[in-house]
């Protein structure tokens, strides 16, 4: 009996340094434990001419979620789309008092343009994809420029 539970002991054992040791089982397990992750974008006075938002151009992984913060004195408020079309539908804040926020999950890839609706010239943009290093990441990049968000 003794010889069987030492047995079942080492067994279990050398099962588990074999798991421990294989680097796909580890890379498996750390990519399905993948958490989002929490971007702050800052909402300052808006000049006549330029960006109200601190960065004006985020890139975030599918899943992860902006958070504006508002670091201005005034009332702001956040509406996907652009001041010159207006408002795409796709995600709009509530409006954010001073020291407030506003928080929306990127849950599809895309490059998502956004204003601010009380000064439409303020605008910014989130891209989105499943890789920070991926070409649509780099041709968006490109478009959404930093003189893009002061046009």
């Amino acid at each position: 009996m003794r010889n069987t539970t030492v047995g079942v002991i080492a067994l279990c054992f050398t099962f588990v340094l074999i798991a421990n040791s294989n680097p796909s089982v580890q890379a498996y397990s750390q990519n399905n434990n993948q958490e989002s992750k929490s971007h702050a974008i800052y909402i300052i006075g808006c000049p006549l001419m330029g960006t109200c938002f601190i960065p004006c151009q985020t890139t975030v992984v599918k899943g992860d979620t902006i958070t504006w913060v508002n670091r201005d004195t005034v009332d702001h408020r956040i509406i996907s789309g652009s001041g010159q079309r207006g408002p795409d539908g796709w995600f709009s804040s509530p409006v954010i008092l001073p020291h407030g926020t506003f928080s929306h999950m990127f849950d599809r890839k895309g490059a998502f343009t956004y204003y601010d609706s009380i000064n439409t010239y303020g605008q910014g943009v989130v891209i989105v994809d499943s890789s920070l290093n991926s070409n649509f990441v780099k041709l968006q990049k490109t478009y959404f420029s930093d003189w893009w968000c002061t046009k």
